[in-house]
């Protein structure tokens, strides 16, 4: 369908189209009145001798309809996907003044929705969600924490006795401990007094391994980080040769110092809970 335009001085004037123009603010989005413009643009710009037609306009039209319905709907989607991560685990970044990247561990507390982005509060501050860099399954960052030693091989030769030194890692915050229990064969307990702890390091009298009959044996470690009690389960392997175990000897305990803190703790609350009965009942 052609446009019927008035002439004048042999050309066409636009004053219609032009005074369909109105002032609007810069947007993201394409709204309808971006549509417009977009459509008045073309309509002024067309060539007079091969003018668009309706049908064109409206398939146009259409087009910018359903990109912006897309768009809108990609958003919405990405917000509610933010909305679950509330309580989970994940790994934020945030740009320092030099560019560099700084990484922070921690729980979403909370999403916040502005301007169509959401905000994720992470440890009271609040992070954009295009700055999330990975999510952990549930427990991640506890297990982080907690403590830890590499794998350890030992020979004792009862003709070259000498003492076995190893160091631990006693894990962080919460979960940190300060002390161990070494179990050897998963049922002797050694007496502390036979280990002397440096920090990080522990070192075993060489009477122990003396004590122990000829062949492979296994060490547990447990850490006395309540109320988790972290057990490195035969984490030390030691090979024994020409050793004379004597039948009389204090090297061994029979209670385990840690299975008998928590044996405390679990009394205690157990009292606590009965007196807390009791004042219920009274």
């Amino acid at each position: 369908m052609a446009l019927i335009q008035p002439v004048k001085d042999g050309k066409i004037e636009n004053t219609a189209i032009e005074s369909t123009k109105k002032e609007t603010k810069g947007t993201s989005e394409l709204g309808k009145d971006a549509f417009l413009q977009l459509l008045v643009a073309q309509m002024k710009f067309q060539d007079p001798l091969n003018p668009t037609s309706d049908t064109e306009y409206i398939a146009q039209l259409a087009q910018f309809s359903q990109l912006e319905q897309m768009q809108n709907l990609a958003a919405t989607n990405e917000n509610s996907q933010m909305l679950s991560m509330v309580g989970k685990e994940v790994c934020v970044s945030s740009e320092n003044e030099d560019g560099t990247l700084n990484y922070k561990q921690g729980v979403v507390e909370g999403v916040t929705i502005s301007g169509g982005k959401a905000y994720l509060t992470v440890d009271g501050s609040l992070y954009d969600s295009e700055h999330l860099v990975e999510v952990y399954d549930a427990g991640y960052l506890l297990e982080q924490k907690m403590p830890d030693m590499t794998s350890q091989y030992f020979i004792y030769d009862g003709t070259k006795p000498q003492n076995f030194s190893f160091e631990v890692d006693f894990g962080t915050e919460e979960a940190k401990a300060t002390e161990i229990a070494l179990i050897v064969d998963g049922e002797q307990i050694i007496n502390p007094e036979y280990i002397r702890k440096n920090k990080n390091y522990f070192t075993v009298n060489q009477d122990v391994f003396h004590q122990l009959t000829p062949g492979k044996h296994t060490i547990s470690v447990m850490f006395n980080n309540a109320p988790y009690y972290t057990t490195k389960e035969n984490v030390i392997e030691v090979d024994v040769i020409h050793s004379e175990p004597k039948e009389d000897t204090d090297i061994f305990i029979k209670d385990n110092p840690v299975e008998a803190e928590k044996n405390e703790a679990g009394q205690e609350n157990t009292a606590t809970g009965n007196e807390e009965n009791n004042g219920q009942t009274e």
